[in-house]
């Protein structure tokens, strides 16, 4: 299976202050996993079957957003034309494992180049699962419908499986490197209730892109509470590099306990590390783990 190659013209929807908006660019790169999913199966995504009938999800367990330049985010803004290169692999029936890649149109010859070359990218792990009593309640399963074999398959398992295991042991996917200066003590806890109307997608579940603008929210009032930033110190605060692990999902009027450590590095205060923690308060089970490395606009 070739990588797919797609035009990306960046419009007002798809930036915010400081630059490409994180969670619009995980959305558009679910969806092409979503289309290259249907391009390799013949079978609509959302057609996706298993055995017993049950409607199948392939749902987002690793996110992995990296190889920008030091403006981060900001490197790519309205109007911006871009060429997304997307790679698809499967271990076994259950897991999905690819890369989206970003380059300026026009950048890459007709004939993609053996390795691609390096670029800025979002690196997107699935497992296919299915509702059990609800959208909290999530199990993996394996889709009969369509061609799954023609996805090429993995030797190994996707290390970003390990990599999310680590991180829910750890509480974080990256240490704080020597010298980096907690902005408080321990998490500042953030409620975030979710919105019914804003955060489901089609299938009835709170969206993984969205799961972003939770911790960004959740960071914004953590860095002004804890912190003592003024908030338009935060305004245009842009994404470096971020992972992400899930752990699960909620229901759609649930709320969301969101725990924020933060740290500025050493060598430049206006770069920060943060680490977000989000427990859904109905049983307190833990959701996700992200860790994200910002910088504050000078």
């Amino acid at each position: 299976m070739q990588p797919s190659r797609t035009a990306w013209w960046l419009g007002m929807p798809h930036t915010q202050a400081g630059g490409t908006s994180e969670s619009a660019l995980l959305a558009h790169a679910g969806d092409l996993r979503w289309r290259d999913l249907c391009a390799a199966t013949g079978v609509a995504a959302s057609e996706q079957r298993d055995a017993e009938g049950h409607r199948v999800y392939a749902s987002f367990y690793y996110v992995e957003i990296g190889g920008f330049p030091p403006s981060g985010l900001a490197a790519f803004g309205p109007d911006d034309r871009l060429e997304v290169v997307s790679t698809l692999s499967r271990f076994g029936r259950s897991m999905l494992d690819g890369v989206h890649r970003l380059y300026p149109a026009g950048a890459l010859p007709p004939a993609l180049p053996e390795p691609l070359p390096a670029a800025p990218h979002v690196r997107l792990s699935n497992v296919f699962v299915r509702e059990a009593s609800g959208p909290d309640d999530l199990r993996v399963t394996t889709p009969v419908t369509g061609d799954l074999e023609a996805i090429p398959p993995s030797a190994a398992e996707p290390d970003s499986y390990r990599l999310i295991r680590e991180a829910r042991a750890h509480g974080r996917f990256f240490d704080d490197p020597a010298g980096a200066t907690p902005l408080w003590a321990g998490g500042h806890r953030v409620v975030y209730r979710i919105d019914p109307d804003r955060d489901i997608n089609g299938v009835g579940l709170v969206y993984f892109a969205n799961y972003v603008v939770f911790a960004d929210v959740a960071e914004r009032r953590a860095l002004e509470e804890a912190g003592g930033l003024a908030p338009e110190a935060l305004d245009g605060r842009r994404t470096l590099r971020r992972q992400i692990g899930f752990y699960g999902n909620a229901q759609r009027h649930d709320e969301l306990l969101v725990d924020v450590h933060a740290a500025r590095l050493p060598e430049s205060p206006r770069h920060l590390l943060l680490h977000h923690h989000i427990r859904r308060r109905t049983d307190d089970r833990l959701i996700a783990v992200s860790s994200v490395e910002k910088i504050l606009p000078a």
